[in-house]
This record gives structure tokens, sequence and C-alpha cells, in this order.
């Protein structure tokens, strides 16, 4: 040691920036390998996405006062509005068609099922009116990979929705 100078102990600032930063890295990486969490939180997230998308379609509906209804398939839904004297697809992105991973599936508990007769336009099963009434429905949505876990999106005729988690 020269005379004068002090040794001091520890690190210096760039050093432990190098040290966090490359913990950071790491910890992105893991994240990144552990996926999506499986087929049950894929589940949840699409349950939570369609409630969400039905929630803005209503709200969309009470705004520009026409009735919005929602087409639901095995395994896809589309959005419709009201134009005149029928149904048409949504032209809003947000409302665009969805399909489901796959594996995934929908299935509609309603008191009347839209039916589709040869030639004839399909009604919407699920109809949001712009007085922020909805027409009462029950909707499953379910997956073949998540041992019969499956969510429940409810509506009433208030305009009230419910996601609930039904455990076999």
């Amino acid at each position: 040691m020269r005379p004068g100078t002090r040794q001091h102990p520890g690190f210096t600032l760039v050093e432990v920036l190098v040290v966090i930063l490359i913990i950071g890295i790491i910890i992105n990486f893991a994240t990144l390998s552990l996926g999506n969490g499986g087929p049950g939180e894929q589940l949840k997230t699409e349950a939570r996405r369609l409630t969400s998308l039905i929630e803005l379609a209503a709200e969309e509906a009470q705004l520009k006062s026409v009735p919005i209804g929602v087409a639901i398939g095995d395994s896809n839904y589309r959005f419709l509005r009201r134009d005149g004297d029928r149904w048409v697809e949504s032209d809003a992105s947000v409302f665009r068609e969805r399909k489901l991973p796959e594996g995934m599936h929908l299935k509609l508990i309603a008191e009347r099922r839209a039916v589709e007769a040869e030639g004839e336009q399909r009604l919407p099963d699920i109809l949001l009116f712009s007085s922020g009434e909805m027409s009462p429905f029950e909707l499953d949505v379910s997956s073949d990979l998540a041992d019969d876990d499956r969510f429940r999106i409810t509506g009433d005729e208030t305009g009230t929705l419910a996601l609930q988690h039904v455990t076999p």
C-alpha cells in the first residue's frame, strides 16, 4: 500500500449494477421458461377475457344506443350489432371474432338458443340492450386438458355479470 492512499473494502457502483443486471436476466429467463401456467391458467385467462369483452360490449351498447349481440359457437364467439332490421358483424377490432385455444369449449345454457335456419341470418345468443339490460344466460368455459375444471359466466336481466370457478 502506498503512503497517503486509503483502501476501502466493498464493491464499486459498476460492480453492483452488473450483478443486478445479471440477476434480472436470469429471472427473466426463468419466468419465460415457466410458460403460461398450464391449462388451468389458460382457461381462467380466456374466461376473464370473454367476461371483460361482454362488459365492454354492454357499455358500448349503452353509449351508442344500439343493441349488441354475442353469437356463441363451440370454440369461438363473435359480436354483432343491430343495423336496421339485421344483425351484422361488429366492425370494431376489439369485438372481432375470437377462437379459443385448441381443446377449449363454450357451452351456453340460456332460455333460448339461437338457431340458424337454412338461408336465414343467425341471431345472437346473448343480447345486450342500450338500456343496460341483457338477456339472462349461463355460459360454461371448459377445457379438455383441465380435468373437468371450468368457469361459468352468468348474466342476468339487470345487466349484472359474474364469473365463477366451478370445480367438479
